[in-house]
């Protein structure tokens, strides 16, 4: 495609209304310019004659603006009959400036991408995404919007400008290296102004909410296939296809000939059609495969929610309401969907027997991006029982299960725990679209941590990588609130790049303190980076710390544990006094399941923090 590059460092300009008209006044120079804009007397997303038409500002009703990279009714090629026959192409795509896309219909971008260009790639499709540039807009959500169930209420990537609405300005975001370049010719002025702080993303909210997260959505219509709900909203479709043309991510089509009137020649062309049309699933030999309403209003649901994401893991809907605002039968996913979890809900037994498997409800109260794709959530809970650091909760998001996550709050808070969550599977990544006020299930705290009054009286080398500050976080907070019953405390911390360390904030105030010793380290080059490079224990050069009255703690990777654990050895540090995060796929907690078992050690009853001493002998543990 075209250069689409994400720049490496974002850029934020700010820009004025006017100075906006007159990008558009001057990209219609060479672009054609598509925006929404009011024309005889009705909001449409059209062509623009004149930069002033132009809205920044419109309701989410605005038709998509897929029509302009899929169009209803599109030439593929042209044929002359006669003798012999000829085929001539049709004409090279427009270059085209698609202004003001809200972020849910940059999604549905990022879907028709998926769907077009997966296989054989649709060239007609290509030529026109290839020749247009998107300029994203900020919006409002109305009654019929559920964006925020679905995380398409906001929009970090997949655009070449986004505008941001700033207090009495906008700040432009830059998104690719197109983009840039854009802006550079069409409004040199404002490509050339000192680059603003980012917007942070402000959460937007809905009336209509799923009940549950877009995920637990596959293994809810697998189980409702043969639902009676089918049947009902099937009686009342009338089947006039209106949900799916308006949809923005639905691209189904039918292709014919059409002759001209002299029938010497024509074109064949394309057009949209719709899974909610008579005939649309004929089958060669007679007859349809989806013969009646409630089958094709299954498909649909199926479609958007289960199919696309099985395949691409992200659903064919972005919750842009288009399909229940125009619906003449009233037709609402959110209604059907929510009615199928409440029935779901209503279907699971009461929890007696396997108490201990039953999670307590827990509020979200902080969910703050930390960087590299890991999310901080603060949660609050009727009571935190106490616990030592390095231990863990379970987290459960219904519908989908629920996981382990190392506590990196310290302890002493008996209502709050922080987790630190990486955007990794499907229950991860649900928990990264958890905004305050949301609700998890959380069991525990299990396992076993740092033994803290243990280590009270000696110098602490902590070293981590990667992710493995987590679990770290949680014992130097409980050092520091007894900071004066411990020696010197070092942190060695490694990462692939600045970006990936986490808890920023905590490393500059502790480095800036001065009550620990804070040193850093990046693993490959970066041109930003100003300190050492290479792998953490490069940072072992050079320590001037007490060894024989050094106890260690090490979190990261295994990789990282076969070269630490005998460099550490090596300066004198004993394997007693050096202690180590087993972290596995601890399933249940309370050592029955058998995930976690290594050898005859189980490590969410005797670990996930165990002693060196005790491991090193297991091959599997960490010497494998």
């Amino acid at each position: 495609m075209a250069d689409r590059r994400v720049l490496p460092e974002p850029l934020w300009l700010p820009a004025t209304e006017v100075e906006i008209h007159r990008l558009v006044r001057a990209a219609m120079t060479a672009y054609e310019v598509v925006g929404a804009r009011e024309r005889r007397g009705r909001l449409t997303m059209d062509r623009l004659d004149d930069p002033s038409d132009l809205l920044l500002s419109y309701p989410p009703r605005v038709h998509s603006p897929k029509k302009f990279l899929f169009p209803n009714w599109e030439k593929l090629f042209r044929f002359r009959l006669g003798g012999r026959v000829q085929l001539e192409a049709e004409h090279t795509a427009v270059p085209r400036v698609l202004f003001g896309l809200h972020p849910c219909d940059l999604h549905a971008v990022r879907i028709l991408d998926d769907c077009l260009f997966d296989g054989q790639a649709d060239s007609a499709y290509r030529a026109k995404r290839e020749a247009s540039i998107l300029v994203g807009v900020d919006c409002e959500p109305d009654d019929h919007c559920f964006c925020t169930s679905l995380g398409t209420d906001r929009v970090a990537d997949g655009f070449d400008l986004f505008l941001h609405r700033d207090a009495d300005r906008y700040l432009v975001q830059v998104g690719t290296a197109r983009g840039r370049s854009f802006l550079e010719r069409f409004a040199p002025a404002v490509a050339a102004r000192q680059g603003a702080p980012p917007l942070p993303l402000q959460p937007k909210k809905t009336r209509k909410r799923l009940a549950r997260p877009a995920e637990a959505l596959v293994g809810l219509l697998e189980a409702g296939y043969e639902h009676p709900i089918w049947t009902e909203i099937g009686d009342r479709c009338l089947g006039c296809g209106t949900c799916t043309l308006l949809c923005p991510s639905c691209y189904c089509f039918t292709v014919e000939d059409r002759l001209h009137l002299d029938l010497e020649g024509g074109e064949r062309v394309r057009a949209w059609d719709s899974c909610q049309f008579d005939q649309f699933a004929q089958l060669s030999g007679g007859g349809e495969a989806r013969a009646n309403q409630a089958d094709r209003q299954r498909h649909r649901f199926f479609r958007k929610y289960k199919y696309l994401w099985e395949r691409y893991h992200r659903t064919a809907c972005v919750g842009c309401g288009r399909c229940s605002r125009e619906c003449l039968a009233g037709i609402d996913p959110v209604d059907v969907l929510n009615r199928l979890l409440a029935e779901q809900d209503e279907a699971a037994p009461a929890p007696a027997p396997g108490r201990e498997y039953q999670p307590d409800l827990a509020e979200v109260v902080v969910a703050e991006p930390l960087g590299a794709g890991v999310k901080r959530l603060r949660l609050r809970l009727p009571r935190v029982p106490a616990f030592a650091p390095g231990t863990f909760v379970s987290v459960s998001v219904f519908g989908l299960g629920e996981a382990p996550f190392t506590i990196a709050s310290g302890p002493g808070d008996d209502t709050h725990v922080e987790l630190a969550v990486r955007a990794a599977g499907n229950l991860s990544r649900a928990l990264h679209r958890l905004e305050p006020g949301d609700t998890v299930g959380v069991r525990g705290p299990f396992g076993n941590g740092f033994p803290v009054d243990e280590l009270a009286g000696q110098d602490v080398l902590l070293v981590a990588g990667g992710l493995g500050l987590v679990i770290l976080r949680s014992l130097l907070l409980a050092v520091l609130s007894r900071r004066r019953e411990f020696g010197r405390v070092v942190l060695l911390y490694g990462a692939a790049s600045p970006d990936a360390f986490l808890f920023r904030d905590d490393l500059r105030r502790w480095r800036q303190d001065g009550v620990i010793d804070v040193r850093l380290i990046v693993d490959g080059s970066d041109g930003g980076w100003c300190g050492p490079h290479g792998d953490v224990t490069r940072l072992l050069r050079n320590l001037d710390l007490d060894f024989p009255r050094t106890v260690a703690a090490v979190s990261g990777p295994a990789d990282m544990y076969r070269f630490t654990n005998p460099l550490l050895t090596g300066l004198g540090i004993s394997p007693e006094r050096i202690f180590l995060n087993l972290e596995r796929r601890m399933k249940c907690g309370l050592g029955k399941c058998g995930k976690c078992r290594i050898n005859d050690l189980c490590v969410c009853e005797e670990g996930p923090v165990l002693r060196y001493s005790q491991v090193r002998h297991l091959r599997e543990a960490v010497e494998r």
